[in-house]
């Protein structure tokens, strides 16, 4: 089901098997020590493996191996080892430090014999062990910053004040976390404080754009096509349209899946889009690559790895995986790397840093960082990892010996400075989440005597040094708090607005656009959210095909709709389940051709058996009341209270013997919600669709009391109705008015945007709207309204 990334655990369990081996060589492996079990087979498994491969290596292992057999003749230099041995090195590492120091010998460490003074030199010295403590000083302090970003930005300011109280450049070290969040943001930091960096690449690695086209026409030429990979070839460089034309393609392809702009569009490149279609054999698939090259705006980077499938494609069938590796995209390193050897030091996560520095600013101590977690060994267990060292003399890795090295390397890194050192972590991430503080900074606290890590942190703005501009204006970090952050929010929840909303959207034809039942949900629950969505201000992000609500909904509609057509009356359960499996995939084909892939085997076998037992409870329900099909997807149009005009799409129709209409709304969801709503007065869309089809033409001559609004809650069979639907068979009646409620706080928030006067939600409202209405307040969820939610000051205070 996954043979790449099994294939890269093998690959990396190799690897580990190796540097456990004494000299690198399949032959030091001897599992007749082991019992039989799960340790002995899976070793004997990877050294079979490894017997096949040859005793191959990666080439670095295999220059360990080399020099291993060298003697001191072949050195063209001395190479003497500097420092003592990390308890926690790898078998091939001590073999390798050994026969270095026998044939050149060893020098001392300097930062290790030369700590610094104060708090700075017994940490660096008594970081892992539990001596005494010693008291917190100027040597060492500690940060605490809102989030990544102004975490660097506070780094740059504090490498600034100690250039001004002076330092050069280069004595001032930065250790930095392997994360872009961190490493994107060091450039522009430093270069608005005037300071220049060291060790970090003038140019990025470059974007494999014709790799990462490649791999998106394979994905949709495999079929069906997903979204996200149509959209992305629409934003590539190599395209020739313009990047204006391709965002709006783009955004198109990703929130519908397809695009109406691409197919009117008839410029250079249109070709392209009339080409992105499966295919079925390798000369089709090459033609197809080879015309859609001839398109583009410089097709060079990608011929050569179009050719460079032609000899993965053999015979009539296609290896799509192998394809797909194949033409995989990969950074690539610019041109030239220019670095600036005066400037502040930049030293990796995963490395020693490769000179000494006078103060050491270290960024990053909250989260996963300082050490990184350590994941489950796949092959083996602890206790069989230690079975192993003990019977075979193999020091695999374990995750106790891998994370104590991660935090012997983090000591080490620490010894670097010989005067001072600055830590900074996170209180949050940037998406606002918290952050606990990293295991390092725990270590840090324990061995200065705080109380906590937490307790050790300082605000940057009670220091004088952290008081500097970080972008040529009076803007500081002393001068940011809390409150800064924070909307000022009207008390009595009122906000005013300086138009009419409702006429923010309009019609081609210039008139309002009409308000659909789903928006004046939304308005019922956040009158700002629906504002937003007036606007166009909505969550436009771009994600993947997925089985969500609203896909499920359409596949329940689409199947009833293939078994139920117009006309169609007394349908038996036999009639039904002959005719599911079109009805079904041809549900899937209109609106998630995706699933048929063999990817979602299980849960289109899932959704297959809930869609049948719906079609079949439904089925159920027409036979027992003698209902017709009258129409599917029956546009409804009218007015709401003052004169807004809405409009709707009915799912279904129904037309009873004793004249009676039904409009029926079938709903993916379980009964007993829809009649917490409904018996609440809260279940708006059957006001609406009693107002919009009063005005329907077709039905103008049918009463009030001949109109009935039903429910098909899909999920348990069972259909719901308010008191008109009284006398029909296997409906369950809500009694009461089902929407009095609903239409008349709507009616409020109509007549007071109109007015001019936005009402925002108040923290209580979720919970008060699902209690006591039965509506799930998803408006609600979105972080942007909750950030204007106005507190209460009382629960008693919370209303609808």
């Amino acid at each position: 089901m996954a043979p790449e990334e099994v294939g890269h655990l093998v690959s990396l369990a190799l690897r580990d098997l190796a540097v456990a081996t004494p000299d690198l060589s399949v032959q030091s492996v001897d599992v007749s020590a082991l019992p039989d079990g799960r340790a002995r087979a899976h070793l004997a498994a990877l050294k079979s493996l490894w017997e096949r491969m040859e005793n191959a290596l990666p080439e670095d292992l295999h220059i360990i191996r080399h020099i291993l057999s060298c003697s001191q003749e072949d050195a063209l230099e001395p190479l003497p080892i500097i420092g003592c041995p990390c308890p926690f090195e790898s078998r091939a590492e001590a073999d390798l430090r050994a026969h270095l120091s026998v044939l050149f010998g060893t020098l001392p460490e300097p930062v290790a014999c030369n700590p610094a003074a104060g708090a700075l030199g017994h940490v660096q010295r008594h970081l892992l062990d539990a001596t005494s403590p010693a008291a917190p000083d100027e040597t060492l302090l500690a940060f605490g910053l809102r989030e990544p970003r102004e975490e660097i930005a506070f780094a740059a300011a504090r490498a600034q004040a100690l250039v001004r109280a002076g330092y050069q450049p280069h004595d001032i070290g930065l250790l930095v976390p392997e994360d872009p969040v961190y490493l994107l943001a060091l450039a522009p930091a430093f270069n608005r404080v005037g300071l220049p960096l060291s060790g970090l690449p003038a140019e990025p690695s470059l974007r494999d754009h014709a790799g990462e086209f490649l791999t998106n026409l394979l994905a949709v030429m495999r079929g069906p096509a997903p979204r996200l990979a149509v959209a992305s070839l629409c934003l590539s460089p190599l395209v020739p349209w313009s990047i204006e034309e391709g965002r709006n393609f783009a955004n198109e392809y990703a929130e519908k899946g397809w695009s109406p702009a691409a197919r009117a569009y008839k410029g250079r490149g249109a070709k392209i889009f009339d080409e992105l279609r499966p295919v079925s054999s390798p000369a089709q698939l090459i033609a197809k690559l080879w015309s859609i090259a001839a398109e583009l705006v410089d097709a060079a980077p990608l011929i050569p790895r179009i050719n460079a499938l032609r000899p993965l494609l053999s015979g009539d069938s296609i290896d799509w995986g192998l394809l797909s590796r194949a033409a995989a995209p990969v950074a690539l390193a610019p041109d030239s790397e220019k670095r600036f050897v005066e400037g502040v030091s930049i030293f990796g996560e995963t490395a020693l840093p490769w000179r000494p520095v006078r103060h050491l600013i270290v960024v990053g101590l909250a989260g996963t960082n300082w050490p990184r977690p350590v994941a489950s060994n796949p092959f083996f267990t602890e206790s069989e990892i230690a079975q192993i060292e003990a019977a075979a003399g193999l020091r695999l890795p374990s995750r106790h010996r891998t994370l104590a090295r991660r935090l012997e390397l983090f000591r080490r890194q620490l010894c670097s400075p010989t005067e001072g050192a600055t830590l900074t972590a996170s209180v949050r991430d940037l998406e606002g989440n918290p952050l606990a503080p990293a295991t390092a900074l725990s270590l840090i606290s324990r061995a200065l005597g705080a109380k906590n890590a937490k307790s050790l942190l300082k605000p940057p703005f009670t220091h004088d040094q952290t008081s500097r501009p970080l972008n040529g204006t009076v803007t500081s970090l002393a001068n940011w708090n809390e409150e800064n952050a924070r909307a000022v929010l009207p008390h009595e929840g009122e906000v005013a607005i300086p138009c009419n909303p409702f006429m923010l959207r309009k019609s081609k034809s210039g008139a309002d656009s009409p308000q659909s039942p789903s928006r004046l949900e939304t308005l019922l629950v956040s009158p700002f959210a629906w504002l937003l969505g007036e606007m166009g201000a909505e969550d436009r992000t771009w994600s993947p095909e997925t089985l969500d609500v609203l896909t499920l909904g359409n596949l329940i509609h689409g199947t009833l709709e293939g078994l139920f057509p117009e006309g169609a009356h007394d349908p038996d359960e036999a009639t039904i389940r002959t005719g599911f499996s079109a009805a079904f995939e041809a549900a899937i084909a209109r609106n998630a051709p995706w699933l048929a892939s063999e990817g979602w085997v299980t849960e289109r076998t899932n959704l297959a058996r809930e869609a049948l037992e719906a079609a079949l409870t439904w089925g159920r329900f027409l036979a027992d009341n003698g209902a017709q099909i009258r129409q599917v997807e029956t546009t409804l149009s009218g007015t709401y209270h003052f004169n807004l005009p809405i409009h709707g799409r009915a799912d279904c129709l129904l037309d009873l013997p004793d004249g009676r209409v039904i409009v029926v709304d079938h709903k993916r969801s379980s009964s007993s919600s829809r009649r917490k709503r409904m018996e609440a007065g809260a279940d708006l869309q059957v006001e609406l669709y009693r107002r919009m089809i009063a005005t329907t033409p077709d039905f103008a001559h049918l009463s009030p009391s001949y109109i009935i609004t039903a429910y098909h809650c899909t999920l348990d069979g069972r259909i719901l109705t308010g008191p008109e639907g009284a006398g029909l068979k296997s409906a369950r009646l809500v009694p009461g008015p089902i929407g009095a409620v609903a239409d008349q706080i709507v009616a409020e928030r109509i007549s007071a945007l109109s007015a001019g006067r936005l009402a925002l939600n108040r923290t209580s409202d979720a919970e008060t709207f699902e209690k006591k209405l039965g509506i799930k307040a998803y408006a609600l969820e979105n972080p942007l309204i909750a950030a204007f939610l106005i507190p209460d000051t009382s629960l008693e205070d919370a209303d609808v």
